[in-house]
């Protein structure tokens, strides 16, 4: 202790020493790493989610599309109004398309399924299946009904 100081006077530290400093910026580089892994993680998640709604969801897009084109064009809301109508005057066109070509993309989608199982052994099989179901759930959804 130093003999001018007070007991109750609290010293600073002292500096690191030359060993330590490798270990102070690699952790700096890996809480770096660590939250660019974890927001690119969190932008896929979003992104994904977003587009499976959408897939889902046809009859939701004329709102949102119209209301994109109205932030980034500045568009009154009669503009609005009829570009949503627009839209979904041609999301019906697009469905009646989906309706007519959706049945041959499934059937040469079972038609991958089938020849990709018929390599595979029994339990791969069957998580094969299961894996392609799935995604034909979430990224392939049924046709839309027809309008009455």
């Amino acid at each position: 202790m130093n003999p001018e100081i007070p007991n109750n006077v609290l010293q600073p530290l002292p500096p690191p020493a030359g060993r330590r400093r490798w270990l102070t910026i690699l952790l700096a580089l890996v809480v770096f790493v660590a939250g660019m892994a974890s927001g690119a993680a969190l932008t896929v998640h979003f992104a994904v989610s977003r587009l499976q709604f959408a897939i889902h969801h046809p009859e939701a897009a004329p709102p949102r599309i119209a209301a994109v084109i109205q932030r980034r064009l500045d568009l009154d809301d009669q503009q609005r109004a009829e570009v949503e109508k627009i839209v979904a005057k041609h999301q019906r066109e697009i469905a009646a398309i989906r309706r007519q070509f959706q049945p041959e993309i499934v059937d040469e989608l079972d038609l991958v399924r089938d020849e990709i199982a018929a390599v595979l052994k029994e339990p791969q099989r069957e998580r094969w299946t299961q894996l392609f179901e799935h995604f034909k759930q979430r990224w392939l959804p049924p046709a839309p009904p027809k309008p009455e």
